[in-house]
């Protein structure tokens, strides 16, 4: 048999595991099995990289050494040399370490020290990078020894470049068909604090979870529905628009046509509309959930329109705010970045953020989004 014959039957054999994980997101450990089976030496790992926080976490794997595993997912993970060299190299194409960064050359870092070197041997790798999803990547990795590097680099880009297409498909397939409804972690209890209706929602708006309020509106029908592929449906054409347009911007996308430019709520007769940006924390989900869960998410505060704002003024003095601190923290609500708050204000940018930090302290918060939270319940109360 030549050695394309040889490429071809690996890549049809690994395929055909690739195509039943399409299907099932748990057989995605049985195609890490078949590339160890027909590559003997190699240890595959399917790894997502979060762009924005220079990590890879693994999915699945086989062959690897469970305690190295957990090592790179707590730490070294994050200060993986490579990281960059993936980042930087388009989809679809197959990367080699010894080509592009050696380990030689790593020598001197932690993650060669502490981490790569203890693999008995295993010191150079190969990947292709599967998908690039808004700074989510999924990746390819074949590790082996540095004499594998040298002697099969050429057939290794070969049957990862044929088998890459079919793992994207199959990945996509999953992320389409078996969307996760956990992707707030274990004890997550933003939407128990939001009085008001309120939905989690992905980009394209489909709806993750919801408020005690949130569903008795949904049951309710009159407001707002479920609709096809579980999205969040609006009636009012006002608020549907508004509401898109701030899960958008809360998402970090860049809304177009019409609308509010973010100096207040938008919404429609009655009501407002608030979106906050959320992001999954990778870290604490497992396996192939960590490619299905949305990159991005949405809390959507649906509210009846506000009075005057007295009484929450008059209790944030309560709680020890000065007057400046006052006026900031009530815009904080979830429809305004620092930025454009500092500038409805009139007041600089470092003046806001030491104002928020004050803040902060004073309500026994710590993220913008907590904050946001307890403001709009402290509206509602008003």
């Amino acid at each position: 048999m030549g050695e394309a014959e040889r490429v071809h039957r690996v890549s049809e054999e690994i395929g055909l595991a690739i195509d039943h994980a399409a299907c099932d997101p748990g057989a995605w450990e049985a195609v890490m099995a078949e590339i160890g089976r027909l590559l003997p030496g190699i240890w595959p790992v399917l790894q997502v990289v979060d762009a924005a926080a220079g990590t890879g976490l693994p999915l699945v794997h086989w062959g690897w050494d469970p305690a190295d595993v957990q090592a790179y997912e707590a730490h070294y993970g994050a200060v993986n040399p490579w990281i960059s060299v993936i980042l930087t190299t388009p989809a679809m194409v197959a990367m080699h370490s010894e080509e592009r960064m050696p380990a030689s050359s790593l020598r001197h870092t932690e993650f060669y020290a502490d981490w790569l070197s203890r693999l008995g041997g295993m010191k150079a790798s190969s990947g292709i990078k599967l998908i690039d999803a808004d700074g989510r990547l999924a990746v390819l990795n074949l590790q082996h020894d540095l004499g594998r590097a040298a002697r099969d680099q050429g057939r290794l880009a070969a049957i990862m470049e044929r088998i890459a297409p079919r793992m994207r498909r199959a990945i996509e397939t999953n992320r389409a068909c078996f969307p996760t409804h956990a992707a707030l972690g274990p004890g997550e209890t933003l939407l128990a604090r939001v009085a008001d209706p309120a939905f989690v929602v992905t980009r394209d708006l489909r709806l993750v979870e919801a408020s005690r309020a949130g569903h008795a509106l949904l049951a309710d029908g009159e407001t707002a529905r479920v609709g096809v592929l579980d999205r969040l449906e609006i009636r009012d054409r006002r608020l549907a628009a508004a509401t898109a347009r701030e899960v958008t911007l809360a998402c970090g996308g860049v809304a177009t046509g019409n609308g509010e430019t973010g100096a207040g709520p938008a919404g429609a007769e009655g009501w407002s509309v608030t979106a906050i940006g959320l992001r999954q924390d990778l870290r604490g989900v497992v396996g192939m959930a960590r490619l299905l869960v949305p990159d991005h998410l949405a809390l959507v505060v649906l509210r009846p329109v506000a009075g005057d704002g007295r009484r929450e003024t008059d209790r944030l003095a309560e709680l020890g705010l000065s007057p400046a601190e006052t006026r900031l923290a009530l815009l904080m609500d979830g429809s305004r970045s620092l930025v454009q708050a500092a500038g409805s204000l009139g007041i600089r940018h470092e003046t806001a953020r030491s104002q928020l930090r004050q803040v902060f302290a004073k309500l026994g918060v710590s993220r913008q989004s907590e904050l946001a939270v307890f403001i709009l319940r402290l509206k509602d109360r008003a």
